[in-house]
């Protein structure tokens, strides 16, 4: 991304979050490669920063998500999957998560697919203190 910011919460977590969406778009890839074997699928990571956010997307060439499902993707138990493959519970989960980060899940459709977009508060740095200077 070419820059580093510090946000509040845990690594492993928001590791979840993005691992969780990561996962959602590989499996509606599979399931458009196994209707159109020519289907040339692709995920999409990307970065971008302002002076209180940082935004991280995933985005991927799946055909996007039903516009009448878009607003029930955050509900517990709610799954486009097929019965026995999802829980319905790693959007829910996710979408938590970075709630209690401060920050906002949301998700659009592109013009190839789904498009979610964590989005954090980004933490004020402090004065840089120098630990070689006795404190005073």
């Amino acid at each position: 991304a070419g820059f580093e910011v510090q946000v509040r919460g845990h690594v492993d977590q928001l590791e979840q979050v993005l691992i969780n969406l990561l996962v959602n778009a590989r499996d509606a890839l599979l399931a458009r490669r196994e209707a159109d074997r020519e289907f040339q699928p692709w995920i999409a990571l990307e970065a971008e920063r302002d002076a209180q956010h940082v935004r991280l997307w995933v985005e991927d060439n799946g055909g996007g998500i039903d516009p009448r499902l878009l607003e029930r993707i955050f509900e517990p138990f709610f799954t486009t999957k097929p019965v026995g493959v999802g829980t319905g519970l790693g959007l829910s989960v996710s979408y938590g998560i970075v709630e209690n980060m401060g920050g906002r899940l949301s998700v659009s459709n592109s013009a190839n697919g789904a498009r979610f977009c964590i989005e954090l508060p980004i933490m004020p740095q402090g004065p840089l203190r120098d630990p070689t200077q006795a404190a005073t």
